[in-house]
């Protein structure tokens, strides 16, 4: 996702073709950031490639879970 501030009247974002006020900051995907910019629509605050990380627990901490559960059914 890229941050960015429109810069030009003339730009309508959406599925509704809302328009964009001049200094809206607006968070899109880097690809249309990109195109926006090339065409003089906007300036680009920041481009974070943002990925989604998932962990997995190991042995050790899926058996921690296993004892932590046992002990919060034994304390009801």
């Amino acid at each position: 996702m890229a941050l960015v501030t429109v810069v030009r009247d003339n730009l309508l974002s959406g599925a509704n073709l809302q328009k964009l006020e001049v200094g809206a900051q607006v968070s899109v995907s880097g690809d249309v950031a990109m195109r926006w910019a090339a065409a003089g629509l906007v300036e680009i605050i920041s481009d974070d490639d943002k990925t989604l990380k998932v962990a997995t627990p190991g042995d050790d901490a899926a058996e921690q879970q296993d004892e932590s559960a046992t002990k919060s059914k034994k304390a009801k």
